[in-house]
């Protein structure tokens, strides 16, 4: 079991956000991130760092690699107000939100992209049909027009 420390800005917004007092905090806290999972890694210039969440207690910590718990505010904080997050969580959001809605603008733009050259590959594969079968006759005729009926 990890062993997490509390950051003395952790304890402060601690008593802000959950009402806690600064001893509370500082044993309250390390239980916490005991009981939180994992969510996700935000990429920041001091190091690594994590958001975890703790469903039981409704709460969101940001622990750095460490193990220094360095944020906590209630699960739901986020949707109380933009401003409340921490730059670097704002930050991280940001850059997951943007990253998420280009991969999937990617992927769409892929599956299109297939989609144009079947449909192209499709009409030219018609267009030749239907030009063998100005000069076919008998069973080629046949076969052609059996052919175009299935890409048509």
């Amino acid at each position: 079991m990890m062993q997490y420390t509390v950051s003395k800005a952790a304890v402060k917004k601690a008593t802000a956000r959950l009402g806690l007092s600064k001893a509370q905090a500082q044993n309250v806290l390390p239980k916490y991130a005991q009981g939180a999972s994992f969510v996700w890694t935000l990429d920041s210039t001091s190091g690594s760092q994590s958001v975890f969440d703790n469903p039981r207690e409704h709460v969101r910590l940001v622990i750095a690699e460490n193990g220094t718990i360095l944020d906590v505010f209630p699960a739901d904080y986020a949707l109380q107000s933009p401003h409340a997050l921490s730059d670097h969580v704002l930050q991280s959001l940001k850059e997951a939100t943007r990253n998420a809605l280009i991969a999937k603008r990617d992927a769409v733009h892929r599956k299109w992209c297939e989609v144009e050259v079947e449909f192209h590959s499709n009409s030219y594969e018609i267009a030749r049909r239907r030009l063998a079968l100005i000069e076919a006759a008998g069973d080629e005729e046949l076969r052609i027009k059996r052919r175009l009926a299935q890409l048509c």
